[in-house]
Formats: structure tokens, C-alpha cells, sequence
């Protein structure tokens, strides 16, 4: 075979080689990878750069984050507000990657000066974060834009019936106040679904603690309305909710907040879906005090 044939048989595998290759997508946070493997399925590499068990709102990326980050194509993340680093970053990635704020088009919740990250808990507003995932997958690999299209249509009737389930089975519980003893997570939720959350917290912010005459208040209030559950918040040290259950005599329940997952979790599949069902079952529990 001639250096002609030989030339050209590289040039066709490469090429094929290369139209086959998968877009290879950062995610900061659980969401908006679970987002992105439902929409890029077998066209994206999809990577959470949180490692597993890590508390999402305190991370900063490291050097080997740096490099994996600017060889991608796409970089999902939720706002300055959830993630600053990488409105400081953005402006110093190449060109070639797509970074997409996939809370863009979404009004949130404000505190005072900040304004409150965590869309994700309300399932409607995940379709929106859905729709934005997509957009990023169609401006990065345009050729395959129907394949995202089609994908984040039947994810969003997914979240859609998601959110169906948990308006109807909430919808007949008389009991609207859920005692959280973790952060500010659940604003949106607690919006889309008529309920109150009631924490001994005042910020969505990890760092803060609850105040001494913020616990007193509540135990307080747990022992004269009879509470027999509070919950608590994933990947936090739960020892609010131990602290109340001890002096109340109420047994503690998880609500996940789907910021990030365990190593056991992510290990098994857990997805979305599976946490926000699973919400949905505590939350039917304690609300009824069964």
C-alpha cells in the first residue's frame, strides 16, 4: 500500500473516530449532573467535580479540577451565587468551552443581600434548569442538537410527573410547618408546595450556626405543638437535630437537599428523582406523625 492509501485510511479513521467522540461535561453540583447525564446520555462524558460527601457550598476547585475544566467542552454551574469561583474563572477559559449559568431565566428567593441558590428543590423550576442544560449541550455540539432536544423533553415530562406526585400527596395533609434543623435549603419548595419550614438558622449559608435563643425558641415550640419528627440536612454533622430531639423526645428524618451525594449514593445510582421521592416519603411521614 502506498503512502497515498496509507494517508488517506488514517485521515477516514481519524475522522471517524473524532465525529464519534463524546462532549466532555464539568458539572459543579449533583443537579446539574444528573441534568446533564439524562440529556447527554451516551453523547457526553459527564463529570461532578465534587467528590463525593463533599459539602457543596464551601468547595473550591483544585489544580487537577483547573486542568479538567479547561480540556472540556462544557462547564454547568448554578449561579454566582452558589458558585463565585467560577464567575471569577469564566473570564479566563478558553474559548472553546461553553460556561452556562443554568439559572439563568429563574427569579430567586432574596435575603437581604444574597439571594437564595438552591432552585433545584422545586422540580418546575428543575425543568427550567433542564432547558438550559440542553442549550449549552446544543450550542457546543450543534450537529447532534435534536438528539438534546428530544433527550430533555422526555426528562422534563419526568420532572413534570415528579412534581405531580408530590403537589398530590401533600395536598391532603392538614400540617404545613416542617420543623428543619438545617440551612435555608428548601425556600422553593416550600414555596411551589404551600408549606413553611421553620429552622433555628437565618442564612442559606453553610457556616452559620443556629443561636442558642433560636434552638431555645424552637424546642419550645416543638414540645407545645407536639411534633413527633424534625429533619435533618444531608452531609452536615446533624447534631442540631439531635440536640432537639433529645430535649423534645422527637425522632429525627432525612431531607436532602441534592447538593451532593455519599460515595455508597453515587456508588448505587441515586438520582434526582430517587432523592425528591425519598424527600417526599419523609416529609408524608412527619407531616402526618405516623
Amino acid at each position: 500500500m502506498n503512502r497515498f492509501f496509507i494517508t488517506m485510511l488514517v485521515t477516514l479513521i481519524f475522522t471517524v473516530l473524532s465525529f464519534g467522540e463524546n462532549i466532555k461535561v464539568i458539572a459543579t453540583i449533583f443537579p446539574n449532573y444528573d441534568f446533564a447525564r439524562n440529556i447527554g446520555k451516551n453523547r457526553a462524558e459527564v463529570t461532578l467535580l465534587l467528590p463525593p460527601g463533599v459539602e457543596a457550598h464551601s468547595y473550591e476547585p483544585t489544580p487537577r479540577d483547573m486542568v479538567r475544566i479547561t480540556t472540556s467542552d462544557i462547564l454547568l454551574y448554578t449561579g454566582e451565587d452558589m458558585e463565585p469561583w467560577v464567575h471569577r474563572l469564566s473570564g479566563n477559559l478558553p474559548s472553546s468551552v461553553t460556561v452556562s449559568d443554568i439559572s439563568q431565566g429563574i427569579e430567586k428567593i432574596k435575603d437581604g443581600d444574597h439571594k437564595d441558590p438552591h432552585i433545584w428543590t422545586d422540580p418546575v423550576l428543575a425543568m427550567k434548569m433542564a432547558d438550559n442544560v440542553a442549550a449549552a449541550f446544543i450550542k457546543a455540539d450543534p450537529k447532534n442538537s435534536e438528539y438534546y432536544i428530544e433527550n430533555v423533553r422526555i426528562y422534563k415530562n419526568k420532572l413534570f410527573k415528579l412534581h405531580q406526585k408530590i403537589e398530590r400527596e401533600l395536598s391532603d395533609i392538614d400540617k404545613r410547618d416542617v420543623v428543619f434543623s438545617g440551612h435555608m435549603v428548601f425556600g422553593y419548595f416550600a414555596k411551589r408546595y404551600n408549606l413553611t419550614f421553620t429552622t433555628p438558622y437565618r442564612s442559606f449559608s453553610p457556616d452559620a450556626e443556629p443561636t442558642p435563643r433560636r434552638m431555645a425558641e424552637l424546642i419550645t415550640t416543638i414540645k407545645k405543638r407536639g411534633d413527633s419528627y424534625i429533619y435533618f440536612e444531608e452531609l452536615i454533622d446533624p447534631k442540631s437535630a439531635k440536640l432537639i430531639a433529645r430535649e423534645t423526645g422527637a425522632e429525627i428524618l432525612l431531607l436532602h437537599g441534592a447538593h451532593n451525594l455519599s460515595k455508597d449514593d453515587l456508588k448505587s445510582g441515586k438520582d434526582y428523582i430517587d432523592i425528591m421521592e425519598d424527600n417526599l416519603k419523609n416529609l408524608k411521614r412527619g407531616l402526618k406523625n405516623e
